[in-house]
């Protein structure tokens, strides 16, 4: 295989050096033979993966700049001796001060004069700035998620907790049900607000001791959509105002606001649903004593497949029966001995 050249007049113009020019590229360049042997290097290469080109130039590209596909069927190499022509995937390339560089990575046939496959030229954008900005404003947002959160709280003090131990619950369903990070981290966000939409109820209905009249859980209901209100219009990389909406929603169609039944309703909400669920009836309430967990398993055991997800239902039972999440009940609060039917419906 023929290393670049030069000078490459009829390929970049007259009188121009092609190495100066691959060189003052801010993306690494690898050129690489079908044996893996790395034939070229240019000055962004070493700057991102800290490896000289003298030890690069020679060595095998699994040697030196290690990626996640590396030895494996999805290998930009594989993959372009199969019949691709270019290939483009976003993943991590090891880097020899042992940090791994997230990069966008672009694969092409490097063809001889006559079109036979030579090797491959690798192009790595580095996307580590990025990165670090998304990651800077991922912790912004959640900052702003938890500042609503204990909003909520002190407004409905006799709840307090009640959104952590339903974010708690949500993430370990999630874990047990394969979400992926991303999707969980979602979840986890509208998890930490569900009950945004309280913010506009008056607090005397919110923090009333004893059961509410009609009227005044046709208030109450009305939470999922003031929340749905509230952030409809933010961009989130996540179904967070969707997710909250439909949070009462139940699988046969008996929850509210909208009366939605089955895979209508997000597998989000469907989660969101049973912890909200358990942690309600589990822990203390203004209208009444907690009364437990076991009697939370039960009522949500009765209902799958009725008006929760089974197999939400069933994650969520596992979590808890193996201690990997404890709902705790504010320390001194007595147990109540019956279930009142208020307490699903102001969960």
């Amino acid at each position: 295989m023929e290393t670049p050249q030069r000078k490459s007049p009829g390929a970049i113009g007259a009188g121009l050096d092609a190495l100066q020019v691959l060189d003052a590229l801010p993306d690494a360049v690898m050129v690489i033979d079908l044996d893996f042997t790395v034939r070229y290097v240019n000055a962004a290469y070493t700057v991102l993966s800290g490896v000289p080109r003298s030890q690069a130039v020679g060595s095998r590209c699994h040697d030196v700049f290690p990626g996640d596909r590396c030895r494996t069927p999805g290998c930009p190499m594989n993959r372009i001796a199969r019949g691709l022509e270019q290939l483009r995937y976003e993943g991590d390339k090891h880097c020899a001060c042992g940090r791994s560089a997230p990069g966008i990575v672009t694969t092409r046939a490097y063809r001889t004069a006559d079109g036979d496959l030579a090797g491959i030229i690798e192009i790595v954008s580095d996307m580590t700035p990025l990165y670090e900005s998304r990651e800077r404003f991922r912790k912004a947002m959640g900052g702003v998620i938890q500042a609503m959160s204990l909003t909520i709280e002190k407004r409905y003090p006799y709840t307090a907790g009640h959104q952590r131990r339903v974010t708690k619950l949500c993430r370990a369903i999630a874990e047990e049900l394969g979400f992926s990070w991303e999707r969980t981290q979602g979840l986890r966000m509208a998890a930490a607000i569900h009950d945004l939409g309280k913010i506009l109820v008056p607090a005397a209905i919110l923090n009333r001791a004893g059961e509410l009249s009609e009227p005044e859980m046709a208030i109450i209901r009305a939470h999922p959509q003031t929340a749905y209100d509230i952030l409809k219009d933010i961009d989130f990389p996540w179904p967070l105002a969707q997710t909250i909406y439909q949070h009462h929603e139940r699988l046969d169609g008996s929850g509210y606001p909208q009366g939605l039944t089955g895979d209508a309703i997000l597998l989000e909400a469907r989660i969101l649903a049973v912890a909200d669920v358990v942690d309600a009836i589990t822990c203390f309430r203004s209208y009444r004593p907690a009364v437990g967990l076991e009697a939370a398993l039960a009522e949500i055991q009765a209902q799958r497949g009725k008006q929760f997800d089974p197999q939400v239902v069933d994650a969520c039972v596992a979590v808890l029966t193996q201690g990997r999440v404890v709902l705790q009940p504010r320390d001194g609060i007595p147990m109540a001995r019956a279930l009142p039917a208020q307490a699903e419906e102001e969960s």
